[in-house]
């Protein structure tokens, strides 16, 4: 499958892919904005103008929903702490339509101050959520002490001060400086032609002016060494533990593809595209290393979340049905750093191997991989790239990128 790479006059990047026979076609437009461009003020206002995006637009005559619906289409937006994306998956006859919604929404995005405050207050409903639950608190917390002033600190929800006082035109404001043609990558794959693709970016795009901002941030950290515990007090039925790792992002190409081998040994299995992007916490299936604290009855469950990031970012392992927080970390880091057997590490790279399959075969998924990778390392193909690379891995990497790993964690006990 060949992927094809232009760059419009404004600087807008075009990547594609054309699958032979495939009925659909996955428009994305990914924004090289979100937490991490950020400041004291708008914390959460990435995430708040994706939804205000969805609202009303100059030019469209319907909401998006109903045109993409409309014709059969499904849509989604997400807001990553690198990234702001947004995507139609459209039948490939009407793959156009994907095409025209994306340049009206990079410029002609209304903010009309009834649906600013009707999606203020749906945010702030999500924000709730996360308060209300407690393993959102714990990595909220957890997040805190690892970092203090990297963009990384804050969950992607934000902060709730400001989400409550930050004003309508800051982030109107906010919006015409990040979404501009030399700060985003068009991605389109599926059924339509590479001249196809070519046409319709360069007959909705071309036009608009490329912008001077670009939300590039040079990959730094804060180093810390050492094990900082912290103790959270509640009414809880079921007494969590959350260990949370730095592990590393997109710029470091080896330290990513080990601690994908690393995840995929620790918890089984993983989607590669929403499963990532997503963040979402995976349960740990029966014949997953992980699993093993459940059999010895230290926890009575067992959940990971990983989230794709470009800087060193959060890798959490949840502990549930704690009765000991001592004693399940301790053997929690024993359990991690054992040198995997030989059947661990075939059975790890062969699952990596079918979920990236699984992959490239889908529209979407594909696409998704393609937006981060031609963002951050200017090669749509970078993420296949690295998830390949697993393959060559062994148990001494295993071992020699846990050490490195458990070296600084900052752990949780909720109960």
């Amino acid at each position: 499958m060949s992927v094809f790479n232009v760059r419009l006059s404004n600087g807008l990047r075009v990547v594609g892919s054309h699958i032979p026979n495939s009925e659909v076609e996955a428009v994305y437009m990914f924004y090289n904005v979100g937490a991490k461009n950020e400041r004291d003020g708008i914390y959460g206002g990435s995430h708040l103008v994706e939804h205000v995006l969805f609202r009303s637009i100059k030019g469209l005559d319907k909401s998006i929903d109903e045109l993409v619906e409309g014709v059969g289409g499904y849509f989604n937006g997400f807001t990553s702490y690198d990234t702001t994306a947004y995507v139609e998956v459209l039948p490939v006859d009407k793959a156009e339509l994907g095409f025209m919604i994306e340049a009206k929404r990079m410029r002609d995005a209304l903010f009309l101050e009834n649906e600013f405050e009707l999606e203020r207050n749906i945010v702030l409903s999500e924000f709730d959520m996360n308060e209300n639950d407690e393993e959102s608190r714990m990595m909220l917390v957890a997040g805190r002490k690892m970092w203090d002033s990297h963009p990384y600190r804050h969950m992607v929800i934000g902060v709730r001060r400001d989400l409550e006082t930050v004003k309508r035109d800051e982030l109107y404001n906010y919006y015409r400086q990040y979404y501009n043609p030399s700060n985003a990558t068009l991605v389109a794959v599926g059924g339509l032609s590479k001249s196809s693709v070519e046409k319709l970016a360069e007959s909705y795009f071309s036009s608009i002016e490329p912008g001077e901002i670009r939300g590039d941030v040079e990959p730094w950290d804060e180093q810390f060494n050492g094990i900082i515990k912290v103790t959270m007090k509640g009414s809880t039925l079921v007494p969590r533990l959350l260990a949370l790792f730095k592990s590393p992002g997109l710029h470091n190409a080896q330290g990513f593809s080990r601690q994908l081998f690393v995840d995929f040994i620790l918890i089984g299995d993983r989607r590669l595209a929403y499963g990532l992007t997503a963040g979402e916490p995976v349960s740990i299936p029966r014949f997953a290393r992980l699993y093993r604290l459940v059999e010895e009855g230290v926890a009575s469950g067992v959940y990971a979340s990983y989230e794709l990031t470009y800087m060193n970012g959060p890798y959490g392992i949840v502990l549930r049905g704690v009765k000991d927080p001592d004693k399940a970390y301790s053997r929690l880091i024993e359990v991690i750093s054992e040198k995997p057997s030989v059947d661990e590490v075939n059975s790890a790279i062969a699952r990596i191997k079918a979920r990236l399959i699984n992959t490239v075969d889908s529209p979407s998924k594909l696409g998704q991989l393609y937006g981060v990778g031609e963002l951050f390392a200017n090669d749509p193909e970078y993420l296949v790239k690295l998830m390949n690379n697993t393959q060559g891995l062994g148990a001494e990497d295993y071992v020699n990128h846990v050490e490195e790993l458990i070296k600084s964690a900052v752990v949780v006990y909720y109960g």
